[in-house]
């Protein structure tokens, strides 16, 4: 099979309820019950429909500085550039220390004129909206409408924590644009086609399965039992190969989601396609809202997952689905290939800047699945090339940013997730920092449309990225916590990171047959 395309940044989530340790003591980043209460009792301004939000704040790419191959997935204009989206204009997310009032809360939104759009009480965030054009207003000294931009982020971001009820701020900015439009970053599958089993054949293991040792915990007690596997992606549609929990109607179809559901949770025993890691899985899946977008006067629709669609996800996946034990989530920035920025080079500090503001909201995340046992895995992110230094995962989102803070502090249940091949090398696309490493070249699975790109309900194809690893990964913790239910979520983390096999990079390779040795039956 040949080598799928890179081209996003998968960001999966994994929250496992199972129990985890807290480690050390440190002062909570929860608001208060009094606060929680504060943030409940705003009026809230819906913005009516989303579809109707069309403008964005976008950023001009200049395509000499993308990585080979990136540019010819661009539509340039006459001077050979093109734009991504990147910042909902007049929108700011706040997240008020843990003793915030609520007339002190009153009292800011009043003074800045600011109007809340939604609400996040479990980790004291808020979504306003207001006049923030002075951020964004050009000036002569701008040598690029870029510089207007990035002042105007950062500008933002250092105004609002100036507050001193202010713990982050951060506009409201693009994770994951599909708009094929300006830039195609989603995975694009190769080798699209049904899969014909040979007679007495059962079901296709892809290389990862074998890997990972997954078939070798099949046969032991508690692996068939039933489990869920919660995955927000960018689209998905009904296939013969995944059983999906709740799929809503208007939902959007596209190979990613699918193709990262099936990793996890492709059916054992139908006959059909390949066999996923837990044998016994169903999915609840979710995805971004949809934006009608237009290009030269045309519309499209397209996808845009913002900052705070992944904030009010988290909030349904971590207090609506108490028997949810895994969340995918598979979004991200992919500096290199949609921006031409290496996210560790000395001038990208402002973007920087904007990856910690997000990430102080996502520690609180951690913060509250670990109370209640959750285990959190985010994928390495693809911006590293064989051509250059690996990038290191941790300004390669938010996500990453968070799991290494929030493990500064004692909170342990954030585990980021590298790709290697079948060859025991680190992906040349991944980057490096991660804490272990999952199979992410070529893999086999579930795809949403067929090879002429028509929807289809039967169809297989391959994609490579730290999106298809970090699936790996999170499933193999559910499937390991299946077989040995006497552990802690970290612990069972702890006994995967144990792996004596590692990659040329030096990082852990998940085999869980070494797993389960160092977590023995209790």
């Amino acid at each position: 099979m040949s080598h799928a395309k890179v081209a996003l940044c998968s960001i999966v989530f994994l929250i496992a309820v199972l129990s985890s340790g807290n480690g050390r003591a440190q002062p909570s980043s929860l608001p208060s019950v009094e606060t929680q209460n504060a943030i409940k009792r705003l009026t809230v301004e819906p913005r009516g429909s989303r579809q109707q939000n069309t403008q964005f704040k976008e950023f001009r790419i200049d395509k000499d500085k993308l990585p080979a191959g990136s540019a010819g997935q661009l539509k340039l204009d006459d001077q050979g550039n093109a734009s991504a989206p990147l910042v909902v204009p007049n929108t700011v997310l706040l997240q008020f220390e843990p003793t915030a009032s609520k007339s002190d809360i009153d009292t800011l939104l009043t003074r800045r004129g600011l109007t809340v759009v939604d609400t996040y009480p479990a980790i004291g965030a808020i979504k306003v909206e207001g006049d923030l054009s002075k951020y964004f207003a050009p000036t002569l000294s701008d040598r690029t409408a870029n510089e207007a931009l990035l002042r105007g982020v950062t500008g933002v971001i250092d105004d609002f924590k100036r507050e001193p009820i202010v713990r982050s701020a951060t506009p409201d900015v693009i994770l994951t644009p599909k708009a094929d439009q300006l830039i195609l970053n989603l995975l694009t599958a190769t080798d699209v086609a049904p899969i014909t089993l040979a007679a007495g054949e059962v079901e296709r293991l892809d290389w990862g399965i074998v890997d990972i040792e997954a078939s070798k915990l099949w046969t032991l007690k508690g692996a068939l039992d039933g489990a869920l596997l919660g995955v927000m992606d960018v689209g998905f549609a009904r296939h013969e190969d995944i059983t999906f929990l709740e799929l809503l109607d208007r939902i959007e179809v596209h190979d990613h989601g699918n193709h990262v559901a099936g990793i996890g949770c492709a059916r054992h025993g139908n006959g059909k396609g390949v066999r996923g890691v837990i044998p016994n899985c169903f999915v609840r899946a979710t995805t971004a809202d949809v934006f009608f977008t237009s290009a030269g006067g045309n519309p499209t629709l397209g996808f845009f997952v913002v900052f705070s669609q992944v904030l009010a996800s988290f909030d349904r996946f971590l207090n609506e689905y108490a028997d949810l034990k895994v969340i995918n989530l598979s979004m991200g920035y992919n500096w290199r290939s949609n921006f031409g920025i290496n996210p560790d080079a000395p001038e990208s500090e402002q973007w920087r800047k904007l990856v910690e503001s997000q990430g102080v909201f996502l520690v609180s995340v951690l913060e509250l699945a670990n109370k209640s046992g959750k285990v959190v895995v985010s994928a390495a992110g693809n911006d590293s090339s064989a051509l250059t230094h690996p990038i290191m995962a941790k300004y390669a989102s938010p996500f990453n940013w968070a799991a290494i803070t929030a493990r500064e502090k004692g909170i342990r249940n954030g585990v980021i997730v590298e790709a290697h091949d079948q060859g025991k090398k680190r992906a040349s696309f991944s980057n490096s920092g991660g804490h272990i490493s999952c199979p992410g070249v070529n893999i086999l699975s579930v795809v949403a449309r067929d090879a002429g790109g028509n929807q289809s309900d039967a169809m297989y194809g391959t994609m490579s990225g730290t999106s298809m690893a970090s699936p790996y990964c999170a499933s193999a913790l559910v499937l390991l916590s299946l077989v040995r239910p006497g552990y802690t979520g970290v612990e069972l983390v702890d006994c995967m990171m144990a792996s004596a096999d590692k990659t040329d990079a030096g990082t852990p390779m998940l085999k869980l047959t070494q797993a389960i040795i160092k977590c023995p039956s209790k």
